[in-house]
């Protein structure tokens, strides 16, 4: 622990009386943020698709999958464990200073070798070349990412202070592009716009959180630094891996098709994002914290949570994804209009990566990092990465975007059956009587 952190944090970063208060409220103003950052393309993705056209609106999605390389890399595997240990030392200002400090700055360093090899790529492959442009305009995402600490109001489980901020700079994006973007020649627009609502909300975020909770930034001796990449080594492995399944799927398709096919698997697929992550993304982020803190007291207990938790949600995305494979065309026709057609068999295949997905995320996000199984997760995900690669590579020519969507959905049923055969076999049975084995295995690993 580094000397010179403030020790002055203010008492709102001790919890509240009650845990089950304090998680269903960070989960609505985390569904508050999900719905302000999907709201936002299912306003402008239905505008964009018609105005920018197949061309224009392919190419904006191919430069947005390739920054989304950059946000991994940058983002480290700090979203989770920095979370994570802020939330197991909230009530110790010194340590989470030390955090926020250690972590703000490698996430620096991480983002400037990412504007290296973006500007490495775009020399080096003639077709981004061309359009180099619209890649550094993407990259300003990576920007606001860095700046955001919302892994610090995580890991404190004060969430409340984010939807205002959320919502603001997502209204402001929106109408941007509405007055901004005519045709297919403001097409730089949309990346601009996206980049600038980025940083806003990160620079806001980052005010926010030195002013309200009194974080000091201090540079950490390197011990400090270099034990911040070993705790998120492995979750960075497991994002890595994830990036490879889901970003890489849009640059293959751009690198072997045309920007025609890249808009129809595209649209299709922020569609089901949107219905996907919209409801997964502020219950992990909510929950995370919690099951991490109960593991760090009673496994047995953290598993009844997590299990609770998990049928509720297979319950609800399997409704939903039902839903969305029969609505299929008709979803399709409402959002893109008259050019759907295409994005139609996409839909109809990753109908069900909102059950599928909901279930993974509790056996690995939640179950897996927090009772100390990184470096499975990180295996588990490192194969799936290179299956997809390797299904999207033998299925893109003949298939085109039906075929990277069949190769998505193939690796999200792979993932997810490999995670529950691996806690089964760690005595770890989400859906069975797994609290007497858990007992006697305080120390799965």
């Amino acid at each position: 622990m580094s000397e010179g952190f403030d020790t002055n944090l203010p008492s709102a970063l001790s919890p509240p009386s009650s845990d089950g208060r304090r998680v269903l409220g960070n989960f609505f103003a985390l569904s508050i943020v999900q719905f302000a950052n999907y709201l936002a393309p299912v306003i402008t993705l239905p505008y964009l698709f018609r105005v920018l056209g197949l061309e224009k609106y392919g190419l904006t999605e191919l430069a947005r999958a390739i920054s989304v390389y950059f946000l991994m890399l940058t983002d480290y595997g700090f979203s989770l464990s920095a979370t994570q240990e802020i939330s197991v030392h909230r009530d110790d200002p010194r340590k989470v200073s030390e955090v926020f400090s250690a972590v703000l700055l490698l996430k620096f360093l991480l983002l400037v070798l990412s504007l290296a090899l973006l500007s490495l790529l775009v020399l080096a492959v003639p077709r981004l070349r061309a359009d180099w442009p619209v890649y550094y305009l993407s990259f300003g995402n990576v920007i606001g990412m860095w700046l955001f600490p919302i892994w610090l109001f995580q890991g404190l489980e004060r969430m409340k202070y984010i939807p205002l901020l959320s919502v603001t700079a997502k209204t402001l994006y929106v109408l941007a592009i509405l007055v901004l973007i005519h045709g297919p020649a403001d097409y730089l627009y949309a990346p601009l716009l996206q980049s600038a609502s980025a940083i806003l909300i990160g620079l806001a975020g980052l005010i926010l959180a030195l002013v309200k909770f009194r974080v000091r930034f201090r540079i950490p001796p390197i011990g400090v630094l270099l034990n911040e990449l070993v705790n998120g080594w492995h979750l960075f492995l497991s994002k890595t891996a994830i990036t490879f399944y889901t970003a890489s799927n849009v640059v293959i398709l751009g690198l072997f098709t045309d920007n025609t096919f890249v808009a129809y698997y595209a649209a299709g697929d922020k569609i089901i994002r949107a219905l996907t992550d919209g409801l997964h993304i502020p219950l992990s982020q909510a929950i995370f914290p919690h099951i991490g803190r109960l593991a760090s007291q009673s496994r047995p207990a953290a598993l009844r949570f997590a299990a609770r938790v998990a049928r509720l949600l297979s319950l609800a995305t399997l409704m939903i994804s039902a839903a969305t494979f029969l609505a299929a065309p008709w979803i399709a026709r409402i959002v893109l209009g008259h050019n759907a057609g295409g994005s139609v068999p996409v839909i109809r295949i990753l109908s069900l990566l909102p059950f599928i997905v909901g279930l993974s995320n509790i056996f690995g996000t939640q179950i897996m990092v927090n009772f100390g199984l990184k470096k499975l997760l990180a295996r588990i995900l490192a194969a799936a990465g290179l299956l997809n690669i390797i299904l999207a590579l033998l299925l893109v020519v003949a298939l085109k975007h039906v075929g990277i969507a069949l190769a998505s959905l193939t690796t999200e049923i792979f993932v997810t059956a490999v995670m529950f055969a691996a806690l089964r076999r760690k005595g770890l049975n989400v859906f069975g009587r797994a609290g007497p084995a858990v007992d006697k295995r305080q120390t799965v690993a």
